[in-house]
């Protein structure tokens, strides 16, 4: 019975369509004389593929129309300045200097117009608009509260020159190493206190005079930039002011970065797992030098002993830098400013722009429901990969730098998450 109501429908819109169709051609001209009509045996034979399609989803509270072109778009875009959302209050999505697109070489690769060869697009497969109903059985209460502007997958470079506000959900990836010194690429040794340029350094102590290190060593890449203080085996000290020290690299590889929310500025680095961090240093460490009445030899001597009591007032101290304390610093989320994020290499099926009457909008796919006002969806945005001394890191967190959301210095190459792509190129006039 079902199948026979199917035969049905598909034998009545079949012919309204060839009922339609003189009529569209007539109105345009193109009605041939002498057309012969076609019975519904011979309608039922006819198939074809449409320019647009038309899909419903339901997810939660939510039905989902989705309506899209059967084609591929290229795009290369530039825009000067997008906003999206702009109230009293601020603006949902506010990005300057935006472009989808670039100019590449031979083997596709995002580079500066000076040896570009080609134009790489921005490319949406099966572009659509996606509406949300809420209440859709209930005619009384039935409403569109969003809708979307997505593709069956986008791909391609999108380059931001700065993105001063963000509303939505972006994920990616962080690699980051801090890399040995004393030894290997950096061979070496560094100060563990402040250097002169900087001085006079914080000390822990009150009958210290400064905490400047003996060596004139500075930061970021010949000084840990630490508060002076002290290690004590009984009546046995040595000042971190009078001693230079080697040690290994730590690698933090496939760190989550999660921003969420609306009007937001800062993404989060999570699993960085500081407190791990500093342990890994300290037990790898090893005192090069010494200007303290104790020979570098004993001190080292003594490390294994005084190991815990030198991480404890490490941790301590980068915890204040952080604004944290000692028992968050494995659970800390590295800030990491939106602005930093000038480029990303979208790959995916639910990259899109959204608008919604209220929160919690989930379209299908999404992780989250979005927010109220405009949203963007932007997973696996980028990958950061960034190999430091550890000087630089414990800098950027001494000074602030990290707890104000810039403790990783980004790359300044085309792409790689540094600076913005290259769209013009040739005879592209919208450049």
């Amino acid at each position: 019975m079902q199948k026979s109501e199917e035969v049905m429908k598909n034998k009545y819109y079949n012919r309204l369509r060839w009922l339609l169709l003189p009529a569209l051609l007539a109105a345009s001209g193109f009605l041939a004389a002498g057309m012969t009509s076609l019975d519904d045996d011979e309608l039922s034979d006819v198939s074809g593929q449409a320019l647009f399609m038309a899909a419903k989803e339901t997810n939660g509270a939510h039905n989902f129309y989705r309506m899209g072109f059967d084609a591929r778009l290229e795009l290369n875009v530039n825009i000067a300045e997008l906003k999206l959302g702009e109230t009293s209050t601020g603006v949902d999505i506010w990005a300057k200097n935006m472009a989808l697109g670039c100019t590449a070489n031979a083997s596709n690769v995002c580079v500066d117009s000076a040896s570009a060869t080609q134009l790489r697009p921005f490319t949406l497969m099966r572009p659509f608009i996606q509406i949300a109903v809420k209440s859709d059985t209930n005619r009384a209460t039935r409403e569109v509260v969003g809708f979307r502007l997505g593709a069956e997958n986008a791909s391609g470079p999108m380059s931001i020159g700065n993105f001063e506000s963000f509303s939505g959900y972006l994920t990616a990836t962080a690699n980051i190493e801090l890399q040995e010194q004393g030894k290997g690429r950096n061979p070496d040794d560094v100060a563990v206190t402040c250097g002169p340029t900087t001085g006079p350094c914080p000390n822990s102590g009150t009958a210290w005079n400064d905490g400047v290190n003996t060596f004139g060593l500075n930061e970021p890449l010949r000084s840990l930039g630490l508060n002076n203080d002290q290690a004590c085996l009984l009546s046995i000290c040595a000042q971190f002011r009078d001693l230079t020290a080697s040690y290994d690299a730590v690698a933090r590889n496939n760190l989550p970065v999660v921003l969420s929310g609306r009007r937001q500025t800062q993404a989060f680095i999570q699993n960085a797992r500081l407190s791990e961090v500093v342990d890994s240093i300290v037990d790898s460490l090893d005192i090069s030098r010494s200007n303290s009445a104790l020979s570098a030899g004993l001190i080292n001597v003594l490390l294994p002993i005084l190991k815990g009591s030198v991480g404890d007032k490490i941790k301590s101290q980068l915890a204040t830098g952080l604004g944290t304390t000692v028992g968050n610093l494995n659970t800390y989320q590295i800030p990491y400013n939106v602005q930093n994020l000038h480029s990303a290499e979208v790959n995916s099926p639910l990259f899109g722009l959204s608008f919604q009457k209220e929160a919690g909008v989930q379209y299908p796919g999404y992780a989250i429901g979005m927010q109220q006002g405009w949203s963007m969806y932007l997973p696996n945005a980028f990958t950061v990969t960034v190999s430091q001394p550890t000087t630089q890191f414990v800098s950027n967190i001494m000074t602030g730098a990290a707890a104000a959301g810039n403790i990783i210095g980004l790359p300044t190459t085309v792409g790689g998450g540094g600076r913005v792509y290259d769209n013009c190129w040739g005879t592209a006039v919208f450049c």
